[in-house]
């Protein structure tokens, strides 16, 4: 039996990070309510990856600022 709604692993892997990175982009979203992050948070739904590479490059931001 041919399962047409069954998902490969490579698409299984790109959603989860879709998802990740619309929840992180929400999260943010509720702590700040800007028009900034609103507009990320509506790109993010439409562009998958957009959300997980906002939320790296807030990593990163984080990261390089921290004090030795």
């Amino acid at each position: 039996m041919d399962n047409a709604l069954a998902l490969d692993p490579f698409e299984v892997s790109v959603l989860l990070l879709w998802a990740t990175g619309v929840i992180y982009v929400c999260w943010r979203y509720v702590q700040c309510r800007s028009a900034y992050m609103l507009i990320v948070l509506v790109g993010t739904l439409c562009i998958p990856g957009l959300g997980i590479c906002y939320a790296a490059g807030q990593a990163i931001r984080k990261f390089t600022n921290r004090e030795s």
